[in-house]
């Protein structure tokens, strides 16, 4: 069967048009377009705190401290 613009299913995922399907050496996600604004949202969040972590894993040479200020890694 062929087709354009028809969902998928990829490794048990389904995959509808117009979802945003990224991957890199890590992995590949896959994000339903109506979930997208949260899920960039999000993504921003997590960036802007890892870059905020940086100083203070090099400050102190040790992740431990970074994710007692954190929270998180």
């Amino acid at each position: 069967m062929t087709g354009v613009n028809v969902a998928v299913t990829c490794a048990g995922v389904r995959v509808n048009p117009g979802d945003i399907v990224t991957a890199d050496e890590d992995g590949v996600a896959v994000v339903p377009i109506a979930r997208a604004p949260d899920v960039l949202k999000k993504s921003q969040e997590l960036d802007d705190t890892e870059h905020r972590m940086l100083p203070f894993i090099e400050k102190f040479r040790s992740i431990k401290e970074a994710v007692k200020q954190f929270g998180r890694i």
